[in-house]
């Protein structure tokens, strides 16, 4: 019976698994290759977002439910609005509500008033650049209260797939490091090329470490 962790057997599954996990996250890999580069090159013409962005005011009469705590209140409203997305900079007050619902590619600053029972709902959406832009840093953190958890359940799911994402890169990095040393004397160069990419790395952590 063969032995499931001798080396013949981890270097089977490691290639397979390596094939498999790289198909995979194969549109993954490039959506957040072309979103980075996006960020790192705003100044490109053609992927233009912010000037291109639509904005619009919508006035919406709101029936105002009583004795409800402030977030089953936000829910009521959004579910009036008709609208979903993250919940943030929520601000409550006597007379009035203001709120931010945002999903990649549209921002909604909604003020809704007790007494005249009126939504104020001002709305920004982006083009698909813009969409893009924002889902590579979406992840339902606010800035204002990095303690807050995500409320959304889409976001939820997005940071699932991004941890799974991060796992399967770390699976493929250790995976192609396995198989490059398996045929190594085939393949001399790739020592220098791993002792290159470590020296950037390091490099990059030092420079973090002195700025």
């Amino acid at each position: 019976m063969n032995n499931p962790f001798s080396i013949d057997n981890i270097i089977y599954w490691n290639r397979k698994l390596h094939i498999y996990i790289g198909l995979f996250l194969l549109l993954f890999i490039l959506f957040f290759s072309l979103s980075g580069l996006l960020l790192n090159h705003s100044q490109w013409k053609f992927t233009s977002f912010w000037k291109e962005r639509n904005e619009t005011e919508i006035i919406t009469p709101l029936a105002i439910p009583v004795n409800l705590d402030s977030v089953s209140l936000l829910h009521n409203f959004m579910e009036q609005l008709n609208i979903s997305g993250e919940i943030s900079n929520v601000s409550l007050t006597p007379d009035s509500i203001n709120f931010r619902v945002v999903k990649p590619g549209t921002i909604q600053d909604i003020h809704i008033d007790f007494k005249s029972s009126m939504s104020d709902q001002k709305k920004i959406v982006f083009n698909w650049w813009g969409k893009m832009r924002i889902l590579h840093t979406f992840n339902g953190s606010e800035k204002m209260n990095p303690g807050a958890h995500p409320n959304w359940l889409v976001t939820n799911i997005w940071r699932l797939s991004m941890d799974a994402i991060a796992l399967g890169l770390i699976f493929l990095c250790l995976g192609s490091w396995i198989m490059w040393y398996k045929i190594r004397n085939d393949y001399s160069m790739g020592l220098i090329v791993l002792i290159l990419g470590i020296a950037g790395a390091i490099f990059f952590i030092f420079l973090l470490r002195i700025l």
